[in-house]
């Protein structure tokens, strides 16, 4: 028996488009991200997560390496790290790199940032 396709597995979870079951608030919150600057100030849980994902799905193709630009997604908790990040990676096909201080990041020098930046797209 063949171990199951992962690269199939992910291609069918990022199939599936947040757009066609977006709130119409959310939607209007990319509308905007993508026209200008925007800061999305929301309760908990009302989706700013998924307003990130959508804006990142649209953005995506500058991202791809052997593109040199990268998105940063910033959370301000460690928690928050793992959860977010496997968010875009369930809902894109991008790479995401997940960094906090525990992990010594700030005594990384300008090589070990170039390799991750040169690994990851988000």
């Amino acid at each position: 028996m063949n171990p199951p396709n992962m690269e199939a597995e992910k291609y069918d979870e990022v199939a599936a488009d947040p757009l066609s079951f977006a709130r119409s608030y959310q939607v209007e919150a990319l509308e905007k991200a993508i026209k200008q600057n925007t800061i999305v100030f929301l309760e908990t849980g009302s989706g700013k997560t998924m307003i990130s994902i959508m804006l990142l799905r649209s953005y995506a193709h500058l991202f791809r390496k052997p593109s040199r630009n990268f998105a940063v997604f910033l959370v301000p908790q460690v928690v928050l790290v793992t959860q977010q990040a496997g968010a875009v990676e369930m809902h894109t096909d991008l790479k995401v790199g997940k960094y906090w201080g525990d992990m010594g990041v700030d005594f990384w020098d300008a090589a070990m940032w170039k390799q991750q930046i040169n690994k990851h797209e988000v």
